[in-house]
């Protein structure tokens, strides 16, 4: 007995062709989300080539990634990401972070506080 491939072919057929409208009806929305995101990241690669004091020729190859906004705002520099750090938790006593517990039952967040000696402890 010969299997019969039309029906399955035809039923391949259409299910391809489902796949490319649907593909094609959603790709507005990548353009949507870069239009409310601007942002990018932008790979900048150096090389740069130098002789060292054997005379051998070194290069050294320097990957860089950068972000790139339309409005010019390139992210948090580091003074600010300081003040996020340092001035977040106002209700906190002094020298006393919030970290996370990824491992607790509830995932609340740990404090832990630097104490006179410069060690860390866990409240």
């Amino acid at each position: 007995m010969k299997p019969n491939w039309g029906p399955m072919l035809l039923s391949l057929l259409f299910l391809i062709t489902f796949l490319v409208i649907c593909n094609t009806a959603l790709g507005g929305e990548k353009s949507q989300w870069l239009n409310e995101n601007p942002c990018m990241i932008k790979q900048i690669i150096t090389s740069k080539e130098y002789t060292d004091n054997n005379g051998q020729k070194v290069t050294t190859v320097t990957k860089e990634e950068v972000l790139k906004c339309k409005d010019g705002y390139d992210g948090p520099n580091y003074w600010e990401l300081f003040a996020q750090f340092y001035y977040a938790d106002l209700t906190v006593p002094a020298y006393c972070r919030k970290f996370a517990r990824p491992d607790h039952p509830f995932k609340t967040p740990g404090i832990v506080c630097l104490n006179e000696d410069g060690d860390w402890k866990e409240q």
